[in-house]
């Protein structure tokens, strides 16, 4: 079961631009899984770190949002990404078996340290180690969506937007180094 179906609007040479003979062939199914799986390791991963109602007493730097924006932007992150894993995860193509691989081992790379940045930043407050963290997650996020785009285009580009997210969460994270 295909995004859009398998009708006549899916035929390669009655398509207009890549990206939605790209979504004619993602399985759903896959994408809601990887979607799942993601938001269920992002909730394991805020247990584990506690509350995050410290966030309100630092001393935050300019830019910064309110708490709720965050559970907002990691939900739609969440499912961006873990949906993007699970497209490449189900790509039926041999000839992406290798891209697959790669950019999925980052992906649960990048996935692990991610894991451990909410309990790093607000369980142990560790502000350094869970910086050093969100470095890791941004390069391995890199190298994933490198990988993710040379697949399916639409996945790479959910990779992208949350390597922009983590590069404002760095910026934040490092200026919560600093000011507290």
């Amino acid at each position: 079961m295909s995004l859009f179906g398998r009708g006549r609007g899916c035929r390669f040479g009655n398509i207009r631009g890549r990206i939605r003979a790209e979504l004619c062939r993602i399985d759903i199914r896959c994408v809601i899984a990887g979607a799942v799986i993601v938001m269920l390791s992002g909730f394991l991963s805020a247990l584990a770190g506690g509350s995050a109602d410290a966030y309100g007493e630092l001393e935050l730097p300019a830019g910064a949002p309110p708490g709720f924006v965050f559970v907002i932007a990691w939900t739609v992150l969440y499912i961006l990404i873990g949906g993007a894993a699970g497209a490449v995860a189900c790509c039926p193509d041999r000839s992406c078996e290798q891209d697959k691989y790669k950019g999925l081992l980052f992906f649960i790379i990048m996935m692990v340290f991610n894991f451990i940045w909410y309990p790093l930043f607000f369980g142990a407050e560790a502000y350094f180690s869970a910086f050093m963290a969100i470095i890791m997650m941004i390069v391995m996020s890199f190298f994933a969506m490198c990988h993710f785009f040379r697949i399916y285009v639409v996945c790479g580009a959910a990779m992208a937007v949350y390597l922009v997210w983590l590069f404002y969460a760095a910026y934040l994270n490092l200026a919560v180094l600093f000011l507290n």
